[in-house]
């Protein structure tokens, strides 16, 4: 679809400058029911209000050809564990030697996403464990996969 195509189904749907308004305004315009996503369904009501901004507040920060062609994936809340690392005990600072990112469901049930392990550190002793929490956003952008941390209400992500 070309540019004047997606401004004239902005228009077509009172959105004169492109921006949209809320989540029927994304299935409208791009055809994409964010309830449809991968992981919706295990995310609790606070977690689902979250996402409803983010993914309006997503597209609209990209321009309208950007736009066409990202496509949500997942969205999970999840705890993401890094495993630390030392070289020498010595040392006053960790080094990352792995991962673990696991999905939790609305009811706690903890299922795992994906796991890492750098080769260079993987034969060292885990010392440490430190987690986060996060929502994290699946999805493809021009031919791409991509990933992003939601944080606070849905408005901030990196």
């Amino acid at each position: 679809m070309n540019r004047k195509q997606l401004e004239n189904i902005y228009e077509i749907n009172g959105l004169d400058n492109y921006k949209l308004r809320d989540t029927n305004d994304l299935l409208k315009v791009h055809g994409i029911d964010f309830r449809a996503v991968d992981g919706y369904n295990r995310l609790d009501d606070l977690n689902r209000s979250i996402y409803e901004r983010f993914i309006i507040n997503i597209f609209n920060v990209f321009g309208l050809e950007s736009r066409a062609s990202l496509v949500p994936k997942g969205i999970y809340y999840v705890e993401d564990i890094e495993y630390l690392v030392k070289e020498d005990p010595e040392d006053d600072y960790y080094i990352i030697a792995g991962g673990c990112v696991n999905v939790i469901d609305r009811s706690g049930l903890k299922t795992v996403h994906h796991t890492w392990a750098d080769d260079d550190y993987k034969h060292l002793k885990i010392i440490k464990e430190e987690a986060k929490n996060y929502l994290r956003f699946e999805y493809e952008h021009q031919g791409r996969s991509e990933w992003l941390h939601v944080i606070n209400d849905g408005t901030e992500w990196y």
